[in-house]
């Protein structure tokens, strides 16, 4: 789809273009999440969809199903995965992005059934575990943000009815992977949308905050001084201040307990 006619349909308040059906002009929308033009891709193509998705309620429950399994398909979601420093990084990340709006759908309108949620859920940590590109924003072409965008569709994960605790520990591996295999510190927020679903597993009620508390601590900080491993501990120590004020701002856990893990990282905090 062309930048003009993106732009024709926002000017005529998000219609359908003149032929298509819903779910043949989300799939050309879709198309266009791969550009590299920034405007094209997150300006005007993401917003179309976030708005036809969530705002119109485009597509019927059977749809996004199908919708939701293209997206976390190798064609979209693990398009070309594993190249760090490729364009087809849009591609995925954006994917991603799709995946939390479908999931939105869903937690409003229980339209997936169990096995279909826990395969993208499979595959949403699996994700985690295989992108290597942690480029945040990438000169002349915008946002790439694959940490921020797949905490996103992790966030809605936990809110999902199907979540409990053993899924929740799954994703909270997942966002681990995040944290510890980013080749360098964090730049643009990142360490703060995903300390977001850690929080909400504990204001949900799903992970008991002793739990987390024990998941903390199992956390080890690398000691050698190489690069790579300053990397690892800078980002592992924002992480914790992020989620440490995240839970502390709702009213979550004890404060003392919080201490305990932030001297734990942070051994020059004062008392």
């Amino acid at each position: 789809m062309l930048k003009e006619q993106l732009y024709e349909i926002i000017r005529h308040d998000y219609a359908l273009p003149k032929g298509l059906d819903e779910f043949e002009a989300v799939q050309q929308v879709i198309g266009v999440l791969g550009s590299t033009d920034a405007e094209v891709r997150d300006e005007l193509g993401y917003r179309i969809l976030a708005n036809w998705l969530l705002r119109k309620n485009f597509l019927t429950g059977s749809q996004l199903s199908i919708l939701l399994e293209q997206a976390i398909s190798d064609d979209m979601l693990f398009f070309k995965i594993g190249e760090a420093e490729s364009d087809h990084v849009f591609k995925r990340t954006f994917s991603a992005l799709l995946i939390a709006l479908i999931l939105i759908r869903d937690n409003r309108e229980e339209f997936l059934g169990e096995a279909a949620f826990f395969q993208a859920l499979e595959r949403i940590n699996l994700y985690c575990r295989l992108e290597k590109d942690y480029r945040s924003y990438v000169e002349g072409k915008g946002w790439a943000h694959g940490p921020a965008h797949i905490s996103d569709a992790i966030d809605e994960c936990v809110r999902h009815r199907f979540t409990g605790l053993d899924e929740c520990s799954k994703l909270w591996e997942g966002l681990l992977h995040l944290i510890d295999g980013a080749p360098h510190v964090y730049d643009a927020e990142e360490d703060e949308r995903i300390t977001i679903p850690i929080i909400a597993m504990v204001e949900s009620g799903k992970v008991p905050f002793s739990t987390l508390c024990r998941w903390l601590e199992r956390i080890e900080l690398p000691a050698e001084k190489d690069l790579i491993s300053m990397t690892r501990r800078i980002n592992i120590k924002h992480f914790i201040r992020c989620l440490t004020f995240g839970l502390l701002a709702k009213g979550l856990g004890k404060v003392e307990d919080l201490m305990i893990i932030e001297r734990k990282f942070n051994p020059f905090v004062a008392d």
